[in-house]
Formats: C-alpha cells, sequence, structure tokens
C-alpha cells in the first residue's frame, strides 16, 4: 500500500510526479529487469486510512491483525500517466531497473484488505476522484512542491 494526499512530502512518487511533469522533466519508473513492466502499488488516499483505522477502532478485535488496502492495484507506469493526462500534460518517462542499488525495495506492495471489508468496511473516497483532487491541490499550491 501506498499512501497518498494532499501536503504530502514531494520526495513521495504522487508529489514528485507532478513537479517533474510541471517542470518538464524525465520520471524514472522502477521497473523490472525487462524494463517493460513497472512495479505496482495498491494507493490509498490518507482520509481512507484514517476512516479504516476509526472503523477498526469500533469493530476490530483487540490482538486480530488487519490490512488496509486500496480498492485497486495501479502500476507505477499507470500512476504517472493518470497524474500527466489529469494535468493534461505529456509524460516524459524512462522505464530503469536499478534495484541493486535500493536493498529492500520492492516492485509490487499488494496487502490483502478483504478482511476489513467483509467486515463492512468501505472506502469513502473513490480512488480516481481523490488523486484528481490531490493533483488538483498540488497544483494550486506549487509553493509546498519547493520543500
Amino acid at each position: 500500500m501506498n499512501a497518498f494526499g494532499e501536503r504530502q512530502h514531494v520526495e513521495k512518487f504522487i508529489p514528485l510526479c507532478i513537479k517533474k511533469i510541471l517542470n518538464d522533466e524525465k520520471i524514472f519508473i522502477h521497473s523490472y529487469p525487462d524494463k517493460k513492466t513497472s512495479g505496482t502499488r495498491f494507493y490509498i488516499h490518507g482520509r481512507n486510512i484514517a476512516d479504516a483505522v476509526l472503523f477498526l477502532i469500533k469493530n476490530g478485535t483487540i490482538g486480530e491483525k488487519y490490512n488496509i488496502s486500496g480498492e485497486k492495484e495501479v502500476s507505477n507506469l499507470e500512476m504517472a500517466q493518470m497524474i500527466a493526462s489529469i494535468m493534461k500534460k505529456e509524460l516524459n518517462f524512462e522505464m530503469v531497473d536499478f534495484h541493486g542499488n535500493r536493498p529492500g525495495h520492492d516492485l509490487r506492495y499488494g496487502l490483502d484488505g478483504s478482511k476489513l471489508f467483509h467486515m463492512g468496511f468501505e472506502l469513502p473516497l473513490n480512488f480516481e476522484e481523490s488523486l484528481k483532487k490531490t493533483v488538483q491541490w498540488t497544483l494550486e499550491n506549487q509553493k509546498w512542491l519547493e520543500y
């Protein structure tokens, strides 16, 4: 799972993509060694995470383990393409495989959140809409990208 939302530090993937797209810079997309397939994540907005925690406080069992996951798995390339599309700009990217320089880096983060969903939890924010709002907020608050 990768959390995202407004006010996220620019070192993280989504705000970094926004900044690089704004500046017409190349985005390096982590890929498998074939350099054709990018890694994937279940992206989830911070408000959805907070809502899931509150749900578990009310409905969970002490000592039980629960995974909080997003509604769908998205490749890092798809994410960059979605951001560029929202911004109505071209995406300049390169697929790279240099994971030897990043020990512990995983190409896929995929938690199974079905236990939580079977308990009746529903994500309050839709993925596409929350991504669009995050990108729009960042574009309206570009000073945030300077940090």
